[in-house]
């Protein structure tokens, strides 16, 4: 489940019209959400909120033989006033990261940046105010880790144009105390383009000086500024990634391939179509590291709104290790009215038309999800499985308890973990932001193998609670 301060800063980026599906480092994000998933290993309680639309809060507390905890604080020039933020409105599917439905890339109208500003005689007043926050769209944000030694992360996020974002982040750690010396401090600098039909990013770490590039192609795309092609069926998308450090002369390489269906395909199997037909959404990766002679593919497809397949097999040509992932999702909706069976994703599917259904005399809600994709914000619960090729398994359940959101979980297994399944098969390792490079390095679930093999990997609860 996502913190709080990550669930923030997805909504930023959506109110500023930020897609960050459209990148290379997001090509196999959905195996990894399906596949990858952290095991609590501790009890943790959050506490936050969104004292403002432009500023919050977040407390963490968790005890693993000591009490540790950190302190939050971020703040939005965007105001995020459509944001749920109390715990118990949230949509459960905006927290926990599973099978990612993308839609077309559009590319952006450049009608505000610096590079090209509209007349304020062709606005109104409402409409200047607007435009004026979205071209100026910073986010900044820090955490505090304590007890000694203390560790600070910061973030620094900001819209330079239609098509352009920069972001900085900072990781500082406090040396010990008994010797006099500077903090260890690393900065990652990061530079997108984005205009719809490719991404690039550019990437310069203080950290041995390393220089990165990261760049995503979509084939098949109209180049017209703020058109979306709504027939289009599927996506196929091909990029790649480069890294070097003069200092420590570290050379990296990877390429990957992405298809995947988008929801007009789901949309053209109705009935009476003869068009083509994809009855499941799915997607398909395939990624290479030619220096290290590693090689994935994954596929994730979702049988139903509340069901989800993913595998994920790798392969070493140079050791001929291999690794096979399996694991799956079902979410768990809330009680049905008498006059509801649960077959309603089936007839919209199959493009039968609802008759008969009650009039829905419920209030509207605060979120306001259309009925199109409704589905998508429904859901009270979720179980997710992971088993791989040497039987080490990881079991997690989260949902809502009255107010709180609750996330348990338990990882096990007869030996300890191989290499190739000791953390994600991502095409990069390397994170935009402190709090997703910690979560990518946590990703592998339960407590760090030992000499002795242990059936038990680890096992812990995490309560969440927002206003």
């Amino acid at each position: 489940m996502l913190e709080f301060m990550d669930y923030i800063q997805l909504a930023f980026g959506e109110a500023t019209r930020w897609n960050r599906d459209n990148s290379y480092s997001s090509l196999t994000a959905t195996a990894e959400s399906l596949l990858d998933f952290h095991v609590p290993e501790r009890l943790q309680v959050h506490l936050s909120s969104l004292s403002t639309p432009h500023f919050a809060t977040a407390y963490t507390l968790g005890t693993v033989g000591v009490i540790d905890g950190s302190v939050s604080y971020l703040f939005s020039t965007v105001p995020l006033n459509s944001t749920p933020s109390q715990s118990g409105l949230i949509p459960l599917r905006k927290l926990v990261q599973g099978y990612r439905q993308i839609e077309v890339p559009v590319p952006p109208i450049r009608n505000w940046g610096w590079d090209a500003i509209p007349s304020h005689a062709t606005l109104s007043n409402s409409q200047i105010a607007q435009h004026d926050v979205v071209r100026k769209a910073t986010l900044l944000h820090a955490t505090l880790h304590l007890p000694p030694p203390t560790t600070l992360t910061a973030l620094f996020m900001r819209r330079l144009s239609p098509t352009t974002q920069i972001t900085a982040a900072l990781v500082s750690t406090q040396g010990p105390p008994l010797v006099k010396s500077a903090p260890q401090a690393a900065l990652l600098t990061q530079l997108s383009h984005d205009t719809g039909n490719f991404s690039n990013e550019y990437l310069f770490s203080t950290d041995n000086a390393l220089f990165g590039w990261r760049g995503l192609w979509n084939f098949g795309l109209d180049p017209t500024p703020g058109k979306q092609l709504t027939d289009k069926l599927s996506l196929l998308s091909a990029g790649a990634e480069a890294y070097y450090s003069p200092i420590s002369s570290l050379v990296g390489l990877s390429t990957g391939l992405k298809f995947t269906t988008l929801p007009a395909a789901i949309k053209s199997s109705g009935a009476g179509n003869t068009g083509p037909v994809s009855s499941f959404p799915y997607t398909l990766t395939l990624t290479l590291t030619p220096l290290t002679g590693s090689l994935s593919t994954t596929y994730s497809v979702r049988a139903s709104p509340n069901l989800t397949f993913s595998s994920r097999f790798g392969f070493n040509v140079y050791s001929w290790e291999s690794e096979m992932v399996a694991g799956c999702e079902v979410w768990r909706k809330s009680a049905r009215t008498p006059q509801d069976d649960g077959l309603d994703w089936a007839r919209r599917k199959m493009g039968i038309p609802e008759i008969n259904k009650p009039l829905d005399r419920s209030p509207p809600s605060s979120i306001g999800p259309r009925d199109a994709n409704r589905e998508e914000e429904e859901g009270d619960s979720v179980v997710k499985v992971r088993v791989d090729q040497s039987w080490n398994v990881r079991v997690l359940w989260e949902g809502r308890v009255k107010s709180l959101l609750v996330t348990a979980g338990v990882s096990l297994g007869p030996g300890t973990f191989s290499s190739l399944a000791s953390g994600p098969s991502s095409p990069t390792e390397t994170s935009s932001s402190p709090t997703l490079a910690e979560s990518s390095q946590s990703a592998g679930g339960g407590a760090a193998p030992s000499s002795k093999p242990s059936y038990w990997r680890g096992v812990g609860v995490s309560v969440l609670y927002s206003s």
